[in-house]
């Protein structure tokens, strides 16, 4: 059994764990045939097993109306280990959603994307050099969100209210000013988590449909807009909406229209 298979039975105990307080009976069961799925030795077995898994954590997270990162990743787990690449996407989007900096939604989200044949363009995952610095510090990334900076802002006020106390108090032209590169820091945070909270959600969804045709108009006698049929796992963001069609893009420029039945919309 490799690493990463690995992980996802631990971050399926870890989950268990957070629920033992108030014990559910379909998380049980969903970790029941989660389990089960791992045991099997028998392929068509061990995929009706994840499968069964991936429902019971569905119900888990919809009836219930949990926005719990972990479950999300664990429903995520589930339908990778069935062998739906779609619906596993966007469960690990999902948990990002609630909390960016979950290193094992990012981490499984990364190898999902690694199972899609390698023409399908995929979003950048992160950029390099000045350019990654300027992005971190201006907080145009996804692993920060707008609370944690709201945090960040807390903290630095405390901090520079502290020191500049303290500098007025034994006159320390040193402390005077730390607390003045505090202030900026104390102001910087702020106004990048008031600038977040402005912002749209990204429209992006993903194909859950297997082999579909993207067109080149909304109609089913457009011709197809690409050479292949889109996987699902495909990830695209919307551009149009028009009820049972979406004009999208790929992260790679191109445009074309998919049936509104093959995505699934992240938000919105």
């Amino acid at each position: 059994m490799n690493r990463f298979w690995k992980c996802l039975i631990c971050v399926v105990v870890l989950s268990c764990h957070s629920f033992a307080s108030e014990p559910v009976p379909a998380l049980e069961q969903a970790i029941e045939a989660y389990n089960a799925g791992f045991a099997a030795t028998d392929r068509d077995q061990r995929l009706r097993s994840f499968r069964r898994a991936e429902l019971l954590f569905d119900r888990v997270v919809n009836e219930r109306e949990l926005k719990n990162a972990s479950l999300y990743v664990n429903l995520g787990n589930a339908a990778l280990g069935a062998q739906r690449i779609g619906p596993a996407i966007v469960a690990f989007q999902r948990a990002l959603a609630i909390d960016p900096s979950n290193r094992q939604a990012r981490q499984n989200l990364e190898h999902a994307r690694t199972l899609l044949p390698d023409w399908v363009p995929r979003p950048e995952t992160s950029s390099s050099g000045l350019g990654s610095l300027a992005a971190s510090l201006l907080g145009t990334t996804t692993r920060w969100s707008a609370d944690d900076y709201f945090r960040i802002a807390a903290l630095a006020f405390l901090v520079t209210a502290i020191t500049l106390a303290l500098a007025l108090r034994i006159d320390r032209k040193g402390l005077r000013n730390l607390a003045g590169l505090l202030a900026v820091v104390w102001i910087a945070s702020l106004c990048v988590a008031i600038w977040k909270t402005q912002q749209p959600a990204p429209n992006v969804a993903v194909v859950t449909l297997p082999d579909t045709i993207a067109r080149a108009a909304d109609s089913i006698n457009s011709p197809s807009r690409l050479p292949e049929p889109l996987p699902s796992g495909t990830e695209v963001q919307v551009m149009e909406d028009r009820r049972d069609w979406l004009r999208v893009r790929l992260f790679d420029g191109r445009d074309a229209w998919l049936p509104a039945s093959s995505v699934t919309r992240l938000v919105g």
